[in-house]
């Protein structure tokens, strides 16, 4: 069946305040075009830095597509950056914090609009990203430049109306003291250090056990 929409490969970026129903409900509406009108100063020029094409903003979130998966994901540092150094500048008593969440699939361009498997899974992946994370799929990272972005493993999640579960990474901070697998291999070493106590514990009641045994003689 011909379609009007043409399809290209992209990874697609959502990016969202975090908690924006919450802090605009207690906001006047001078306020709550402040609050935009920082949040557009420090993503709009980033997402032109990364040659990222902004398809449309819907409320509090962003929705872009970039030709480089590397791209997108330096780009989601970089903003991210902002905002932690904003925050930090004017020591706001409440953060203005953003999640991204990115996906590179076949998009449907139509018009300026994007359509596709491609834009409703980096919907979904957002749902799971916390404040200040940069949460993306596997087929970022299939795409991107590992040697450029810090990553850790979050492992494989299952979604919402999606047919099959997802490979998901996080862009890995300064402030990540370690990553999953040295958490797998810390229980590890405790668990062999316990058995090890464990052990010397009974060898010395055996010990003890012998001595009383054989000072009283009774073997």
């Amino acid at each position: 069946m011909k379609t009007n929409g043409k399809s290209a490969l992209r990874t697609v970026m959502f990016i969202d305040l975090v908690g924006y129903t919450k802090r605009t409900s207690h906001l006047s509406r001078d306020k709550v075009h402040e609050l935009h009108d920082i949040f557009d100063t420090l993503t709009i020029p980033t997402f032109k830095k990364f040659d990222g094409r902004i398809v449309k903003k819907m409320g509090d979130a962003f929705l872009s597509t970039f030709k480089s998966a590397t791209d997108a994901v330096l780009c989601g540092i970089e903003m991210q950056n902002k905002f932690i150094q904003y925050n930090t500048q004017f020591k706001r008593r409440k953060p203005i914090q953003v999640r991204v969440a990115l996906h590179t699939g076949e998009v449907i361009m139509r018009g300026n609009d994007v359509y596709g498997d491609a834009v409703n899974t980096a919907a979904r992946i957002e749902s799971i990203a916390k404040a200040d994370h940069i949460v993306f799929s596997e087929s970022v990272f299939a795409a991107m430049n590992k040697n450029e972005v810090p990553y850790i493993h979050l492992g494989m999640k299952k979604f919402k109306g999606l047919r099959f579960p997802i490979r998901i990474f996080r862009v890995k901070r300064q402030y990540d003291k370690i990553g999953p697998r040295r958490i797998r291999k810390s229980r590890f070493v405790n668990r062999i250090k316990f058995v090890g106590m464990m052990a010397f514990i009974v060898v010395m009641i055996l010990i003890i056990l012998y001595f009383l045994f054989n000072r009283f003689g009774l073997l």
